[in-house]
């Protein structure tokens, strides 16, 4: 009887195996069967007893709950695997599973969580030499950083992925491209941004990943946006959501709702504008990514401002910075203290713009957020100008100035590693959303899809 005994639990871990790689094979493309199987994979694997099959269920679970923006049921799962691999010292899983806890907070906007758990399973990789998930891993604390405003040290970390890239001989991966052009994005190189999301979307298409193909088409998008030129934001934007709604990528399908609301309220097209906005509002509260509920509220108070319907715009700024301070969001915290301290501007209430204008600068002094800080330095010179100080207006708008050179020599410090490191692109000029992700295609490896959380300050490629 002992030998029938073996034979049964192999081909039981031989079934729960094939389970786990059914899973894996179909998660890009329908995220529901792709967790079907990894469920029953669990289940299997709890009454065998077989650990690494177990983790292994528990891991690709978390994958499938967070792209579908289910994400306290995601961190369940990958602390599951966690612990599993932990205990039978499986470094790549457990790699794998910290890279994945670290995608999460990501996505809603728990950047000094995220980073933390990046620099953990940095350490992990340190000591098996996986050079190729650690360049993956690296690209998605640069996000994290890029997402939290630290423009450097995001640069700091793309580059040192690239560097890997290079020296392994390895092709580079897109989410790597399409992260770099958020950086170009968020320091005002619109032209060099567009090169590299656009590098990425064709390689994206030649290995046929839909997913991420419509976070790179929301990127660029969002490029065009940025760029004033709104017709071919909303053409990209509106390609991306009929792919995102096809695949089931709740959250980033989300943020391009409010990147919609954002091209209408450019074109001032406000009721379609509110509509968008309101949407993504509905949609965020759902998924309970209260990060993005802050930001969008302040994206809806900045709309009312402009209708000069002041007391909705304070009511929602407001809301905003209530839902900030709860979840420690500094982020969403500068932005909403710099829009109420212009909506006193307004008013010449130079005490409370003040007021709202220190919060700010403390809180992006303390990210080294230049562009952030650019504004605010430009609300204080205009804030003197109107209380007849024309001396401290004009230092306050050499602060201006000097924080849009310093994203300026990011951008080109950005340039000329890249040419060191045999790529840069003679198109990319010095001129100066949406994350592909689990690299997170933010940055993605084959390892675990990405999601993009989208469209905060650019898609995540993540």
């Amino acid at each position: 009887m002992e030998p029938l005994k073996i034979i049964n639990k192999t081909s039981e871990a031989e079934e729960i195996d094939s389970l786990n790689a059914r899973a894996a094979g179909v998660i890009r493309d329908d995220i529901e069967l792709s967790l079907s199987f990894s469920r029953k994979a669990i289940g299997l694997a709890k009454q065998t007893g077989y650990e690494q099959g177990l983790a292994k269920g528990y891991l690709n679970s978390g994958y499938c709950c967070r792209l579908l923006a289910s994400f306290e049921a995601a961190i369940e799962y990958f602390e599951n695997a966690l612990h599993i691999f932990r205990a039978i010292n499986d470094k790549r899983g457990l790699s794998r599973a910290l890279n994945g806890i670290a995608n999460v907070h990501l996505n809603l906007s728990n950047f000094e969580k995220a980073i933390n758990f990046y620099d953990e399973c940095i350490y992990v990789l340190n000591s098996t030499g996986d050079i190729e998930f650690e360049a993956s891993v690296l690209t998605n604390r640069g996000l994290a950083y890029q997402q939290f405003g630290n423009l450097k040290a995001s640069l700091n970390n793309y580059l040192e992925s690239l560097s890997i890239y290079r020296a392994s001989g390895k092709e580079i991966h897109y989410a790597l491209l399409n992260n770099l052009g958020i950086v170009y994005l968020e320091t005002g190189n619109y032209n060099g941004s567009l090169l590299y999301f656009t590098e990425a979307l064709k390689k994206i298409k030649l290995k046929k990943q839909i997913n991420d193909e419509s976070l790179a088409l929301a990127n660029i998008g969002r490029t065009y946006l940025y760029m004033e030129d709104y017709l071919n934001a909303i053409t990209y934007l509106s390609e991306a959501i009929i792919i995102m709604k096809r695949y089931g990528n709740r959250q980033a399908e989300t943020q391009v709702y409010a990147n919609l609301g954002k091209a209408y309220r450019r074109m001032r097209s406000y009721p379609d504008s509110v509509k968008y906005y309101n949407r993504a509002l509905k949609y965020y509260r759902e998924i309970s990514d209260r990060s993005s509920v802050a930001h969008t509220l302040c994206e809806m108070g900045e709309l009312y401002f402009e209708l000069n319907d002041f007391r909705s715009s304070k009511l929602l700024f407001t809301e905003g910075l209530e839902i900030s301070k709860e979840i420690k969001d500094s982020v969403n915290e500068v932005r909403i203290h710099t829009g109420l301290a212009r909506l006193y501007v307004k008013f010449h209430d130079t005490e409370k713009s003040e007021n709202y204008l220190l919060s700010a600068k403390e809180l992006a002094k303390a990210r080294n957020a230049y562009k952030e800080l650019s504004l605010i330095y430009m609300l204080y010179s205009e804030l003197y100008g109107i209380s007849g100080d024309l001396k401290s207006s004009k230092e306050n708008l050499d602060k201006h100035y000097y924080f849009m050179k310093k994203l300026s020599d990011i951008a080109e410090e950005n340039r000329l590693q890249a040419l060191m490191l045999g790529h840069y692109h003679g198109g990319i000029k010095n001129d100066d959303a949406i994350q592909t992700e689990d690299v997170t295609t933010e940055n993605m490896t084959s390892e675990e899809p990405a999601v993009k959380k989208y469209l905060k300050p650019a898609l995540k490629f993540a």
